[in-house]
């Protein structure tokens, strides 16, 4: 039985040069298709620094030959990655953009593609469920949505002084929804998605997240804001204490903090106060998993979370071996930045998996 390897990669966000040896890699281990499944462009100074990062990556893929299906994560924004994308695709014959080719169907085996992501990291790519928002472009007014026909309505409108002030942002909304229509054969079915659905396994889990919540309390009220979540490793916990700070550790629970909070309010004579807690758990999108489960989607590539790369297991949380092949398989495919891909092997209905790391 023939068989289809495809090599995977996602979470590019400091050097894009790793791409280079991790193509050459890949390819040597039998890669004969490449899968890019989010997070190569960002934030990085300024749009021209931000395009020219995302065109490195590109650029070296379209130079693989390797047919390549390409999608935005979380840290995309349109401007920064729309023209890039659009330029490299029509350069490249071999670079297939995902965001205009959400499936690809194949004799035994068929790629669903979401791209970008629930949780955005400065990015504009923006996974919902939201039945009355259908996909497509926006452009974010005041409290409204404008659909966005084209690039050059938005740059337009950006240019105007008086119209920019109004302008809280952009987005391209992919409606999870729509796998309702794309998913016709689920035995057959693989879903490439930047995110993963939400598991009950925080230590196997490829949604397992090592985070800091920052929330604020205030006195009198019985709930907590929160105001936003920081990566573990990105986290200094002697600065956030020579701030005052309060940290809480992921041992302690959300009942012993939140009493724990109001006796410290009560005896400072403080109105509020702001405290990090750590927290170790799965943070995967449960409306996926409710729809994975609708559809009886059983295999399914993802990345977003750093904590779980090169991690594997069913949809019962049930860890499984590289190189198996099986009917049921998440798989983080790890997170380049710490040279982590992999190779997805296709054959019939079955996939496997190979964890691969390129040494620094």
């Amino acid at each position: 039985m023939p068989q289809t390897k495809y090599g995977v990669i996602s979470d590019l966000h400091i050097d894009p040069r790793i791409i280079i040896p991790t193509i050459k890699i890949l390819k040597q281990k039998g890669a004969a298709k490449l899968l890019v499944n989010g997070d190569i462009g960002g934030h990085y100074g300024s749009l021209e620094n931000s395009q020219q990062y995302t065109a490195a990556i590109l650029n070296e893929i379209g130079k693989s030959g390797l047919e390549s299906f390409v999608q935005p994560g979380s840290h995309e924004t349109i401007l920064g990655y729309d023209p890039v994308i659009n330029h490299f695709s029509v350069k490249y014959p071999n670079i297939i953009d995902a965001l205009k080719n959400s499936k690809m169907q194949n004799p035994d085996h068929h790629l669903v593609f979401l791209p970008g992501s629930d949780f955005l990291c400065d990015g504009e790519y923006q996974i919902g469920h939201d039945q009355k928002i259908p996909s497509g472009k926006y452009i974010i007014l005041e409290d409204k949505l404008i659909p966005m026909s084209t690039l050059d309505q938005y740059v337009v409108m950006l240019s105007d002084e008086t119209t920019r002030e109004k302008i809280k942002g952009a987005m391209q909304y992919t409606n999870m929804n729509v796998l309702k229509k794309l998913v016709t054969q689920p035995e057959k079915t693989i879903v490439v998605c930047h995110v993963p659905r939400k598991f009950d396994n925080p230590q196997t889990g490829v949604d397992m997240a090592h985070f800091y919540e920052s929330r604020v309390y205030q006195r009198g009220k019985k709930e907590y804001i929160s105001r936003g979540v920081f990566p573990a490793v990105a986290f200094d916990k002697r600065i956030a204490r020579q701030n005052n700070t309060l940290v809480y550790s992921k041992e302690q629970s959300d009942e012993h903090i939140n009493a724990d909070i109001k006796e410290k309010l009560y005896r400072a004579g403080c109105d509020a106060a702001t405290i990090l807690v750590e927290r170790k758990e799965n943070r995967g999108n449960e409306n996926l998993r409710q729809l994975y489960t609708e559809l009886e989607i059983t295999k399914a590539v993802s990345g977003h979370f750093h904590e779980s790369s090169h991690q594997a297991h069913d949809s019962k949380g049930i860890p499984v071996a590289q190189n198996t092949l099986t009917e049921n398989l998440f798989w983080n495919s790890g997170h380049l930045d710490a040279g982590h891909c992999g190779i997805l092997t296709v054959e019939k209905n079955k996939v496997s998996y190979e964890n691969v790391i390129i040494q620094k």
